[in-house]
């Protein structure tokens, strides 16, 4: 006899056997249970998580000798039919190669006939998004209005690609992705009965790599047998992952917390000789610094590492220098990809750590105390660091006493006030009369009183006074003249550059060209 992939020999046979969706098992075991079965049934999720085999066994519980229940008998002929492939009235469709309309016409005639040994006539289509637009619309009339004898039992990955017609006439079941801890238990359950010696956190590991996944799961335990044969320890699961001890995570990460140049120098290494998969090593330290975030909010462990460890950086390391951290291993894995190489892309995205440390300010905003994680060592340090605040207020005003406003410099050091539209207009339309006792004396046009509104000269006057420490007060007043303003100035360079375009319009070969074939004029006003 041939060999039986796991996946295959430990296919469920029964609902009670299903793992991780009981919100979808329980419906379906009550709906049998009444005898009240919808005609369509449409069962939606990511690959591996059990939709076909669930099928199968709604097909089994409708056809079963015994009765519609929902615990079939497993005995009689059409249950072991069911489970060996073979049965002649569950008539599976891949959709992904029977997809035309041809097919699907074909499939709907036969439909017709009365089921040949069981109670009802099931069709099974599988991947049934991959039907064409006329498939789908010669399924609707039969999906909405069955014959008695027959069930529509659909299975899809991408359900957003069936048309709503379609959905609408179908009961709609959500299968989620399978957790860890219950992949890890059906192998824990496989292992025993097939009297396989395992390590467990070797299939700890093999749970988190397969992704949510019972059927990769169960098909990476078979590659792990066939690599360690038939011996599952935790190193050989890392070597054929290409996975690394947490440990090596956790050196690095300590590395990074305590500044230690050296032993981040020593921990790269030890992780380069290893030849990993470097994608993998982020995600360990993302879930790692999910772990200590977690703790630090919530006060609470939820990890599958060392407690003490998780507990240790938590109550050690700022909550936002684990929120960076976090941050940088995420988006570093994007960035690996166009990196010149895996590697490169993974040290660099832990040199951005290293340099990345936060500094946490006391009351005194002069000295950061940085605290140093050690794990498994008696000895701690501390780290102090010192922050000079440069107070660039201070640097203006000293700057502006040397070099105090003139009518020559009025324009430019309006154009540098950091004020909003209103105001700026406001300022670029007045003239600088003089400065004399602290006293500041502006001017502007009759032509723009306008601009003169109170909240504007009052929110212009305070700036100047709270900017520059050698005026007091300030004067604003109507006058006729033709003082120097930023305004005029960029009114003036504005012409200037208008008369420069018009200049090299009118001599541009290529225009002059263009008016001698239209008899064309340049419209001045334009």
């Amino acid at each position: 006899m041939s060999y039986l992939v796991l996946a295959r020999k430990w296919r469920p046979k029964f609902f009670s056997e299903v793992s991780g969706q009981d919100h979808v098992v329980k419906p379906l075991q009550n709906s049998l249970n009444k005898d009240k079965v919808h005609h369509a049934f449409l069962f939606t999720g990511t690959r591996g998580v059990g939709k076909t085999t669930i099928a199968r066994l709604l097909a089994k519980a409708l056809n079963c000798e015994e009765g519609v229940s929902s615990e079939p008998c497993g005995k009689c002929q059409p249950c072991l039919s069911i489970d060996d492939g073979n049965f002649i009235d569950l008539i599976e469709v891949d959709a992904a190669s029977q997809r035309g309309i041809d097919d699907t016409r074909e499939l709907l005639e036969n439909s017709q006939y009365t089921p040949s040994t069981g109670r009802y006539k099931v069709y099974l289509i599988d991947e049934v998004h991959q039907l064409t637009k006329e498939a789908f619309n010669a399924l609707l009339k039969t999906l909405e209005e069955p014959p008695p004898h027959m069930k529509f039992l659909l299975a899809t990955t991408e359900s957003e690609k069936i048309p709503i017609t379609v959905l609408s006439r179908c009961l709609k079941f959500n299968l989620k992705k399978i957790s860890e801890n219950t992949i890890q238990k059906r192998m824990v359950d496989i292992c025993k009965k097939e009297k396989i010696k395992y390590e467990d956190n070797a299939l700890n590991l093999i749970s988190q790599a397969s992704d949510g996944s019972m059927r990769d799961g169960l098909s990476l335990l078979d590659q792990a047998l066939a690599y360690g044969d038939y011996n599952l320890t935790t190193e050989q699961i890392e070597s054929m992952l290409g996975t690394i001890d947490i440990n090596y995570t956790i050196n690095l990460l300590i590395a990074v917390f305590n500044q230690d140049k050296e032993q981040l120098h020593l921990a790269l290494e030890e992780v380069d000789k290893l030849y990993p998969d470097y994608s993998s090593i982020l995600n360990s330290i993302a879930s790692l610094l999910q772990e200590i975030a977690f703790k630090q909010v919530t006060d609470k462990n939820d990890t599958t590492f060392n407690v003490d460890v998780i507990d240790s950086i938590a109550n050690n390391q700022d909550q936002d220098l684990i929120q960076l951290l976090y941050q940088i291993a995420i988006t570093s894995k994007r960035d690996m990809e166009i990196a010149p190489s895996m590697k490169e892309g993974f040290r660099m995205s832990i040199l951005r750590m290293f340099s990345f440390t936060l500094n946490e300010e006391n009351s005194s905003s002069e000295t950061i105390e940085k605290k140093t994680i050690k794990i498994n060592k008696p000895d701690t340090s501390k780290v102090i660091q010192t922050k000079t605040t440069i107070n660039k207020d201070d640097e203006m005003l000293s700057n502006n006493v040397v070099n105090k406003m003139n009518r020559k410099n009025w324009p430019n050091r309006v154009n540098e006030m950091q004020i909003n539209g209103t105001v700026k207009q406001l300022a670029s339309h007045c003239s600088f009369e003089s400065l004399v006792n602290d006293n500041l004396i502006l001017t502007i046009d009759n032509d723009y009183e306008h601009h003169l509104s109170t909240n504007r000269v009052n929110a212009l006057k305070d700036f100047l006074v709270l900017n520059y420490d050698y005026i007091k007060s300030v004067n604003i007043s109507l006058k006729n003249n033709d003082g120097s303003t930023l305004a005029k100035k960029r009114s003036a360079a504005n012409e200037a550059q208008k008369i420069m375009n018009e200049s090299r319009v009118k001599t541009d070969p290529n225009l002059q060209q263009y008016m001698e074939l239209f008899d064309a004029t340049i419209d001045d006003e334009s």
